[in-house]
């Protein structure tokens, strides 16, 4: 069996570490793989990913994400014994960062480059949206596969949760929900569940609540922003929650909300909460960018405006109030479950990383 690297440039709990976990345990009758996680600063995961490399010798490195540390630890590998590296992305890393202030121009360049280099220079690339394989194949880079972020459907399944939705106050009306790390974004002054606060603001019905699943910086702000509007008491923040937690959470919630930009940065993604959400047989109201406009029906989808639309909250509080007037939509909930089987289900998702391995081994053994 060939020898697999997984360099994961994230820690062992982080969202693309539970990804590795998910394709290596699915690939294991075939291939020998071991993960490698991102340890300590840039410098330290750097050393500790290239002695792990090091030790176990593979013939292929699989790269998730695109962090310095795994990448030039992957590259300086390959240079020292040939061993081919697949990349996979999820995102335009320096469009992502630009659109939320974190670089500036130059830096916004430097990092465009960057990401081009290492896609150009790859033996093969993966993406996880339908609209970046398109992307970069328009600027010329081939794409060898598109793999979405998945689910396990073991896992993520409809169940009832009534005592969990009684000890968070939701277990009357309609409870919309939001999953994700709050991480505040100043220039836009925005963090995943903006959208929900201020669409309950525009909702005086008390028969609608919030729950929002996660942790950030951009927790205090929502908090204070819930009260100022008023709504404060109709929402549950329930912070932080482990993994195995994360499907009684989502079980709690009525209508779910996946919120992307319109923009490249919002269309290459799927966004890993959307399997979950659909794993677990939700009513989602997503934004009609990406996987989402893909897969969803008509009713799940909300119209949002090119680039940052700061009205998304009037129409979304509209889509809401729709399903308040008309309950019976939340049955489509169960056409969730089929769309997370034929398109998410990590089940489906493993054969496809198994054949760019295959394909990226027999091209180096014809090279040699």
């Amino acid at each position: 069996m060939a020898a697999i690297a997984f360099v994961v440039n994230g820690g062992h709990g982080s969202a693309v570490g539970e990804r590795a976990r998910a394709f290596a345990q699915r690939l294991a009758p075939e291939f020998v793989i071991s993960l490698h996680y991102r340890e300590g600063n840039r410098a330290t995961a750097f050393r500790r990913y290239l002695v792990g490399l090091r030790e176990m010798r593979p013939q292929a490195i699989y790269t998730f994400d695109l962090g310095i540390a795994g990448v030039a630890a992957a590259m300086g590998y390959r240079r020292a014994t040939d061993c081919p590296i697949i990349v996979e992305t999820g995102d335009v890393m320096a469009e992502l960062l630009r659109s939320t202030g974190r670089v500036g121009r130059f830096g916004y360049m430097v990092l465009q480059r960057y990401e081009q280099m290492v896609l150009r220079g790859a033996n093969g690339v993966v993406v996880r949206g339908t609209y970046h394989k398109k992307h970069l194949e328009a600027l010329g880079i081939r794409v060898s596969a598109v793999i979405q972020d998945g689910v396990d459907i073991e896992q993520f399944q409809p169940f009832d949760v009534p005592e969990l939705r009684r000890a968070l106050g939701l277990d009357e009306g309609v409870t919309v929900g939001v999953l994700g790390s709050l991480h505040w974004v100043p220039r836009l002054r925005w963090t995943t569940g903006v959208e929900l606060v201020e669409a309950l603001a525009r909702l005086p019905t008390a028969s609608v609540k919030g729950l929002i699943v996660g942790d950030g910086t951009g927790l205090p702000v929502l908090r204070r922003a819930a009260e100022q509007l008023g709504v404060g008491a109709r929402i549950h923040f329930a912070g932080w929650m482990p993994y195995s937690k994360v499907p009684h959470y989502i079980n709690c919630m009525d209508v779910c909300l996946s919120t992307q930009t319109n923009n490249l940065v919002g269309w290459v993604r799927t966004t890993g909460k959307l399997p979950q959400f659909l794993g677990c047989g939700r009513f989602i109201l997503a934004t009609r960018v990406g996987e989402a406009a893909r897969v969803l029906p008509e009713e799940m989808l909300v119209e949002y405006s090119e680039g940052f639309d700061p009205n998304y909250p009037d129409r979304l509080a509209s889509h809401i109030e729709k399903v308040v007037r008309e309950p019976e939509l939340l049955q489509l909930g169960k056409q969730s479950r089929a769309i997370a089987e034929a398109e998410f289900d990590y089940r489906i998702l493993a054969p496809r990383v198994a054949s760019v391995l295959r394909s990226v081994l027999d091209n180096t053994t014809l090279r040699r």
